[in-house]
C-alpha cells in the first residue's frame, strides 16, 4: 500500500471517531435531559472541539487527496488542490462535508443554543462523505447514497453513543445522580444502541450487497472481503457486550436501584466495565471502517 494511502486511511480513521464522538456527545446530552440525570457541562466543549478537529482533519484529507489524484508528491501537491476543489467531483463532495463540520462547531460557540443546527452539520458532514464513497457511483442524490448517508448516521450514533457515554458515567459529576436517573440514562442508551444497530445492519447488508455486486470473485480471496471480516468479528464483539448489558446487567441494576446500597454500585459498576470494553470495540470498528472505506470490493 502507498504511504500517501496509509496516511489517507490514518486521517480517515481519526475522522470516524470523532464525527462518532461528536454525535455521541449530542446523544448523551440528549439523553441526559430525559433521564433527569443532566449532561454535564464539558459536553457543549466536547462537541465544539470535536467538530472543529474534523474540519482540520478535512483540510488535511483534502491535501493527501489532492497528492493522490495528481500523482505528485505530498510537498508538491499545493497546485492540485484548487483543480480538485473546483474540477472534480471530490471537491464537491468535500466541501458539503467540510461546511456541514464548521457548521456544527459554530452552532457550538458560547452564547449560542444550537443543538438542532449541530446534528444538521453532523448529518452534513455525513453525506459529504457518502458523496465521496462508492455509494455515489451510481450518481448524486441515488437511492444508494442516501442509505448510505443513514447508515453513516447510524453507526456514528450507535458507536458514538457508547464511547461517550462510557467517559461520562466513569468522570462525570453526574454519575453520583440518584440511583432512579442512573438506571433511567443506562436504560435509554440501551435503547438508542439497539435501535441504532438495527438500522446498521440492515443499512450495512445493503451496502455490502451493492458493493460485491459487480464482483466475479471468491469472495473471501478480495482484501476487501478480509477486511470486512475483521470488522464483523467487533460488531459481533460489541453486540455480544451490549446484549449482555441489556439482557442481564440492566434488569438486575432496575431491581436494586430502590436499595442504592452496595449492590446496586457493584452492579452498576459490572454495567459501566462492560459498557467500556464494548467502548473499545467500537474503536476497532471506526478504525476498520476507515481501511474498508480505502478498499476496493473487487481489489484482490
Amino acid at each position: 500500500m502507498e504511504p500517501l494511502v496509509s496516511a489517507q486511511i490514518a486521517v480517515a480513521a481519526v475522522q470516524n471517531v470523532l464525527f462518532a464522538t461528536a454525535a455521541g456527545s449530542l446523544a448523551c446530552a440528549v439523553m441526559g435531559k430525559r433521564s433527569g440525570m443532566g449532561a454535564p457541562a464539558t459536553l457543549r466543549g466536547w462537541q465544539a472541539g470535536l467538530t472543529f478537529a474534523l474540519a482540520l482533519t478535512a483540510l488535511g484529507y483534502l491535501w493527501l487527496q489532492a497528492a493522490v489524484m495528481g500523482g505528485s508528491s505530498l510537498a508538491g501537491a499545493g497546485p492540485a488542490v484548487i483543480a480538485v476543489l473546483t474540477q472534480s467531483h471530490y471537491g464537491v463532495a468535500w466541501s458539503v462535508g467540510f461546511t456541514g463540520a464548521l457548521l456544527a462547531t459554530l452552532s457550538r460557540l458560547p452564547g449560542r443554543r444550537g443543538l438542532a443546527l449541530f446534528a444538521a452539520g453532523l448529518v452534513a458532514w455525513a453525506a459529504g462523505k457518502a458523496a465521496a464513497s462508492h455509494a455515489a457511483d451510481a450518481g448524486d442524490f441515488s437511492a444508494g447514497e442516501a442509505i448510505h448517508v443513514v447508515h453513516l448516521c447510524a453507526t456514528a450514533l450507535w458507536a458514538g453513543s457508547v464511547i461517550v457515554a462510557a467517559v461520562v458515567l466513569r468522570n462525570s459529576p453526574t454519575a453520583h445522580a440518584a440511583a432512579e436517573k442512573q438506571v433511567a440514562f443506562r436504560n435509554e442508551l440501551s435503547y438508542l444502541a439497539t435501535a441504532a444497530l438495527v438500522v446498521v445492519l440492515v443499512t450495512g447488508f445493503y451496502n455490502v450487497m451493492q458493493d460485491t455486486a459487480q464482483a466475479d470473485v471468491r469472495l473471501f480471496a478480495m482484501a476487501w472481503s478480509r477486511i470486512l471480516a475483521a470488522k464483523l468479528v467487533f460488531v459481533a464483539a460489541a453486540v455480544a457486550l451490549g446484549g449482555w448489558n441489556r439482557l442481564v446487567v440492566l434488569p438486575e441494576l432496575r431491581a436494586r436501584a430502590q436499595q442504592d446500597g452496595s449492590g446496586f454500585s457493584a452492579t452498576q459498576k459490572r454495567f459501566d466495565a462492560l459498557l467500556s470494553v464494548e467502548a473499545l470495540a467500537m474503536l476497532a470498528i471506526l478504525t476498520i471502517a476507515a481501511m474498508l472505506g480505502h478498499t476496493s470490493p473487487t481489489a484482490g
